[in-house]
């Protein structure tokens, strides 16, 4: 599923075809050395990490690291979107890409998209980026962005303290404001734009109740949920509710 377009790159959800790339990746000494190792190193592994670590997180959160490719050619080049991790107050933007495409912009590109996307469709108010200390080129992407560096910091989602990068929006918005842009974006990804963010939309009882069972992760078991509730695009009675992440709406059990 696509999620998101710039002037060269394409942003979609990762697909299981895309595992022997991803052992790649996470074998990158780069990544090993300043994200994590993820002991993956099989395509098996690897398909195995992206359903649990990726698509699942398409479904319960609406917004996920996503397949960075190349328009020109449809070449996948590495990863980037936004993650909530546990541990941190807020979502946290991220980018991982093989050194032999280091260079180019790309991981600029890609997070400075994140980073509209995030704010634009997803109706985030507040944003983080993470690094390890000594990695600089990272950091300088992400204050290129827009974030500000708040300097080394121990996070509760790191072992060792990592440098801290955040962005706050300056807008204060009354509830009523931050509900009209929740039903906004709703119909947004009921209607196909955003297809990709609707369950951003839904309070996590709704995406509990979405998922009790659920085994197909696929982009057209979302296509076909949006369609089963295409009718509420523009419903004013669902309900909306405050949650941890913000306004969310409540769809019915029955629905």
């Amino acid at each position: 599923m696509e999620v998101l377009r710039t002037a060269r790159l394409r942003l979609r959800w990762f697909r299981q075809s895309d595992a022997a790339f991803v052992r790649g990746l996470l074998n990158e000494p780069a990544w090993i050395e300043h994200i994590y190792d993820a002991q993956v190193r099989t395509d098996e592994q690897a398909a195995a990490w992206i359903r649990e670590r990726l698509e699942a997180r398409y479904w319960l959160l609406g917004f996920g690291f996503w397949a960075v490719e190349r328009l020109e050619d449809g070449e996948l080049l590495g990863l980037a979107g936004v993650i909530q991790r546990e541990g941190l107050p807020y979502p946290d933007i991220g980018y991982g890409f093989p050194a032999r495409f280091w260079g180019h912009g790309y991981a600029r590109e890609a997070a400075s998209a994140t980073f509209d996307y995030c704010r634009q469709v997803l109706g985030m108010r507040h944003l983080m980026g993470t690094t390890a200390p000594e990695n600089h080129p990272s950091g300088r992407v992400l204050v290129a962005i827009g974030m500000t560096d708040e300097g080394e910091q121990q996070t509760e989602a790191h072992e060792g303290l990592s440098r801290v990068y955040t962005w706050h929006d300056p807008i204060e918005r009354s509830d009523a404001e931050e509900i009209a842009a929740l039903r906004l974006r709703w119909r947004a990804a009921l209607t196909g734009p955003a297809r990709a963010a609707l369950t951003a939309c839904l309070t996590p009882e709704t995406v509990d109740r979405v998922m009790a069972s659920r085994t197909d992760l696929s982009p057209q078991a979302l296509d076909h949920l949006a369609q089963r509730w295409a009718a509420l695009a523009d419903d004013p009675t669902l309900r909306a509710v405050r949650t941890p992440a913000g306004w969310r709406l409540d769809v019915p059990a029955d629905r």
